[in-house]
């Protein structure tokens, strides 16, 4: 049996039976193709990593075919050793330790260049040189007395030696104009970090997961039961034990990141003040407003976490909004503020 087609003005005879085999043939090519990518995916099984990490814990869940701890701890210790204030050999120590800076690796100009275009565009609200006031205030990695009492003359003689323009990156060097100037990459580290595991992940095909690191998170694909993954905001309420976790709503990440900041839990007490270990670079005091909690989604936990600490420090939600609106990068913020002692939820977007 012959069918005639016609196409294009010429007339092409064709065998049914032959047309039917080469069909069938590509349908089974087809399939083929089909059950071995399906055998492949099959092959990714949920993996999980617990540990601790730059003084506070992390957790890891990811579908793939092998376990990646080995690679993930070696990565960790790599920032570590270029980020870490506590690590006496880190870069950043080097460079805190030295008069004029020095040469530093490759994740500390990303940290860094990063750290200072949200000082830019926070005008000043983020500072990487953050770290003689935070050490002042009894926090960080060379904490003073807590119990004495801080002078208006000692905050404004350490604020002539803070500031991100006091701070200098060329190539792979850094200057420092004062040898006092010291930086404190821990409001940003941790972030990064995220976004160091990542793409680590990427290069290995791994595009289901979920990354904590001390609060800071990066998502991407959908949980085991085929959501979207959901990350709980901790309700703001002052806990120096760190022991409470109350929900105070819940994020569905869509292959993003989150970074959420506040002043609840690393804190003390004094006669004078509540003194909260995030700390104004323009003021020098503790930052401490009616924004009880801060969490920002973007594309990129480094700048999420940076901004979150950004918008405590502003303390002012309209703030907020005029930094949002002004920033390059696509910013979603979730902001907690005490009205008349209830908590209520702003949502910014661009």
């Amino acid at each position: 049996m012959v069918s005639q087609i016609k196409r294009k003005g010429k007339n092409f005879s064709l065998n049914l039976h032959t047309l039917t085999h080469r069909i069938m043939k590509r349908i089974a090519v087809f399939l083929l193709s089909v059950m071995v990518l399906t055998s492949c995916y099959n092959k990714k099984t949920l993996q999980s990593n617990i540990g601790k990490v730059f003084g506070t814990y992390y957790s890891f869940v990811y579908y793939a075919e092998e376990n990646y701890q080995s690679d993930i701890d070696s990565l960790f210790n790599l920032i570590n050793g270029s980020l870490s204030p506590f690590n006496e050999n880190s870069v950043i120590s080097r460079i805190n330790a030295s008069e004029n800076g020095g040469e530093v690796d490759d994740m500390f100009v990303n940290v860094f260049t990063d750290a200072e275009y949200v000082s830019q565009s926070t005008n000043g609200l983020f500072d990487i040189t953050i770290a003689p006031l935070v050490n002042f205030w009894g926090f960080g990695f060379d904490p003073k007395d807590t119990a004495s009492y801080k002078t208006q003359e000692e905050i404004d003689s350490i604020r002539t030696f803070v500031g991100y323009a006091r701070v200098h990156l060329e190539g792979n060097t850094i200057t420092k104009d004062d040898p006092r100037t010291q930086l404190d990459a821990s409001a940003i580290a941790k972030g990064y970090a995220c976004d160091v595991i990542a793409d680590f992940m990427v290069s290995k095909g791994v595009d289901r997961y979920m990354l904590d690191i001390g609060g800071e998170i990066m998502a991407r694909g959908k949980n085991p039961d085929g959501e979207w993954w959901k990350i709980g905001v901790v309700k703001p309420v002052d806990d120096a034990s760190q022991t409470k976790n109350d929900i105070e709503f819940s994020i569905p990440l869509k292959n993003q990141a989150i970074a959420t900041s506040g002043n609840y839990r690393q804190f003390y007490i004094t006669k004078e003040r509540k003194v909260s270990h995030t700390i104004n670079p323009i003021t020098g005091y503790p930052a401490n407003s009616y924004v009880l909690s801060a969490s920002v989604i973007t594309s990129r936990c480094t700048i999420a976490d940076a901004y979150a600490t950004s918008f405590i420090v502003a303390g002012d939600t309209t703030l907020i909004k005029n930094i949002i609106k002004a920033s390059k990068y696509d910013l979603e913020a979730y902001i907690i503020v005490d009205e008349n002692g209830e908590h209520k939820t702003r949502h910014y977007t661009r």
